[in-house]
Order: structure tokens, then C-alpha cells, then sequence
């Protein structure tokens, strides 16, 4: 099947580029709506859309965040459910009165919607926003092992044989984060880690297995890139000397943590964490028994 990336051009729009910037939240957004809808339709990879929002000044855009479309085919074209569409615009305006409409998103996969027939969502999405921008997110096994695996595209409108044409320019972005937005991530990834090893945060122990949880994911992150460092010196795997130069970098970073003082520092911190630890379970405990005295009196 001919993928969307294949009907984008190579190169910038005939304008000045836009600068755009992508927030995460956006990217778990639609990775969340496309594991759903795969899992409704028994782990069959399924096409999904959305609409992206965020700010835009002049050609400076940030994608801040999303939500997901209702949609349907009939024969060669797809319909999209406008109705949803309004009400879910007037219910982020409510919240978001800053974010606009600036384009929809679509996730690469298997599924069996053709270019074409996808490609009849573009009028409907231009009727609504000038100039929407196409974000595609790549869901398929194995993608975005080193890379994150998203493609923005620029949607212009060019004359072919007199007969306007929807065409989509490739265009570069860059990730921005503020601090609310990371606490989000951060706990949207121990909940998944959570949810695999039974590890999800207890009210009494939520500090200790956000920290376990992000502790487990570096040491699987090291043990991947170990793994890899050993299959090149053994010859397996073809030697890459961009990321043997990013893994020295990152090496020689790393502080020293076999020193007196590291070891002083890290037992102060351990000793502090446990007693804020042992604070919060007096403290619940004896708000459960002021409770129950109080049931006991009345």
C-alpha cells in the first residue's frame, strides 16, 4: 500500500519555513488513541484522526494539544462526523480559549484505508482551517527505535493542469516542553510501566515507585545500548561511529559516584525520603482513626 509519506514532496513550501514546535503531550495523545482503537478491533492495526491545536503567531506554531475524530467510510470516500467535530471544539475553547485548530493527525500502519480515500478528509479539514498541517505518527512495530517517529507536513495548494491541488511539503520541527507538561508525561509513563509490573503509585508510596519505575526504565535503556556496544565489538552488528561519539559523550558526563562525599550525599537523601515516607503514613493513620472515633461518638 502506498504510505501518506510517499504523496508528501521533499523540501520546504515556496514561503518562508514555519518554526514549529511539538509538545509530547500531543505524540502520547494519538499513540494512546491508536493503541485503543487497535485493541477495539482485536490488535488489527487501524487508521485513526484527530485534530491538532495550539497557537500560531505569524510563522512561529505550537502544537500544544489534540483530540481524536469520529469517522466513517462510505464506498471511496471518508466522512467525517462534524457534529463531533463542533462539540468537541466549543468543549476545548471552554478550557483552552487560546488553542486553535491548525490541523489533524493520522498514524501510519497497516490499515486498510487508501491514500485517496484517506485524502478526501482534506477538504473537509480545509473548510474548517487555512492551511492545516498533517502530522503523521508512525505506530508501526520497530519504528522510532532511535528516532522519534513523527512527520509534520505543510498542506499548499498548487495548480496541476489548471485543477488546484492539495500537495504537502515536508517541514522540520523541535520538542518543547514546559514543567506542568512533564510532571503529565512522567506520570502517564509510570502508569503504563505500572500497569505492566504491577507497580502503579499507592497514595502511601507514590515518591518511591515513580522513582522505581524511572529507575527501571534507565537500566533497560543502558542494557539496550549495552547490548548494542557488545554486538559491535563482537562483530555482529555493523559499527555506527555517530553513536559510538554519542554514547563517549554521554559517558564523560556522568559524574563520579564512588566518592565519600556522593556516598554521604545519596544516604542523607535516602534517610530524608524514608522519613517523609514514615510522616505520611502516621499522618494517614491517624486521620483513619480520628474518623472511626468520630463514627464511634456519633
Amino acid at each position: 500500500m502506498e504510505t501518506d509519506e510517499e504523496g508528501a514532496r521533499e523540501g520546504k513550501g515556496g514561503g518562508a519555513e514555519l518554526s514549529i514546535s511539538l509538545h509530547p503531550l500531543v505524540v502520547i495523545n494519538i499513540a494512546d488513541h491508536s493503541m485503543r482503537k487497535r485493541a477495539q478491533q482485536g490488535n488489527v492495526p487501524q487508521r485513526v484522526l484527530g485534530i491538532l491545536l495550539g497557537v500560531q503567531e505569524g510563522r512561529n506554531v505550537e502544537l500544544c494539544n489534540s483530540f481524536e475524530l469520529d469517522y466513517n467510510t462510505n464506498g471511496e470516500k471518508l466522512q467525517i462526523d462534524m457534529e463531533f467535530l463542533n462539540i468537541k471544539q466549543e468543549q476545548y475553547k471552554k478550557v483552552f480559549p487560546k488553542y486553535e485548530m491548525l490541523g489533524w493527525y493520522s498514524n501510519s500502519t497497516q490499515a486498510s484505508i487508501q491514500p485517496d480515500v484517506f485524502r478526501s478528509s482534506a477538504p473537509q479539514i480545509g473548510s474548517i482551517i487555512e492551511n492545516p498541517l498533517y502530522l503523521i505518527l508512525d505506530t508501526s512495530e520497530g519504528a522510532g527505535i532511535r528516532d522519534l517517529p513523527v512527520h509534520i507536513l505543510e498542506s499548499e495548494v498548487h495548480i496541476i493542469d489548471d485543477v488546484p491541488a492539495l500537495t504537502f511539503a515536508r517541514s522540520t520541527y523541535h520538542l518543547e516542553t514546559e514543567e506542568a507538561e512533564r510532571v503529565s508525561v512522567d506520570q502517564a509513563r509510570t502508569a503504563r510501566a505500572g500497569t505492566r509490573s504491577s507497580l502503579l503509585p499507592s497514595p502511601d508510596h507514590g515518591s518511591t515507585s515513580l522513582v522505581h519505575s524511572a529507575v527501571t526504565m534507565l537500566q533497560k535503556r543502558v542494557q539496550c545500548i549495552l547490548s548494542l556496544l557488545q554486538a559491535m565489538e563482537k562483530g555482529e552488528v555493523k559499527k555506527d561511529h555517530r553513536l559510538l561519539r554519542q554514547v563517549a559523550s554521554l559517558c564523560q558526563r556522568l559524574p563520579a559516584t564512588d566518592t565519600p562525599d556522593f556516598k554521604e550525599d545519596l544516604l542523607q537523601l535516602h534517610n530524608d525520603t524514608m522519613l517523609v515516607t514514615y510522616l505520611a503514613t502516621m499522618t494517614k493513620g491517624t486521620n483513619s482513626i480520628n474518623e472511626l472515633i468520630d463514627k464511634v461518638i456519633l
